[in-house]
């Protein structure tokens, strides 16, 4: 059986998904809350991920922003058009730069 690692603290919940091929995990995470849900699943290719975040309607949306990288031209953290109007918001994820804290 696939196995997610759940850390507990004071005051919040960590799920840590690995990647480790020798430590069978899920192929899917799901954090529900009132008015969403946030969804982490891995690829087919095995190496990656999809990370969603979906309401259950615009209307439970209060604000949205893209964060980019530093050094990015330009302003780092955007507001996003319509951002009290996105529903779902999806970014697919590669290990490219690894975690060192994960290993």
């Amino acid at each position: 059986m696939a196995k997610a690692e759940v850390v507990h603290s004071a005051d919040a919940v960590k799920v840590i998904f690995r990647g480790d091929k020798r430590r069978p995990e899920p192929t899917l995470a799901v954090i529900e809350f009132p008015g969403g849900h946030v969804e982490v699943s891995r690829c087919s290719d095995q190496e990656t991920y999809w990370a969603h975040v979906e309401v259950v309607g615009a209307a439970n949306v209060v604000d949205s922003r893209i964060d980019y990288e530093h050094g990015v031209e330009g302003p780092q953290v955007v507001d996003m058009p319509n951002g009290d109007k996105v529903r779902h918001i999806a970014v697919r994820v590669s290990n490219d730069v690894p975690r060192p804290d994960l290993e």
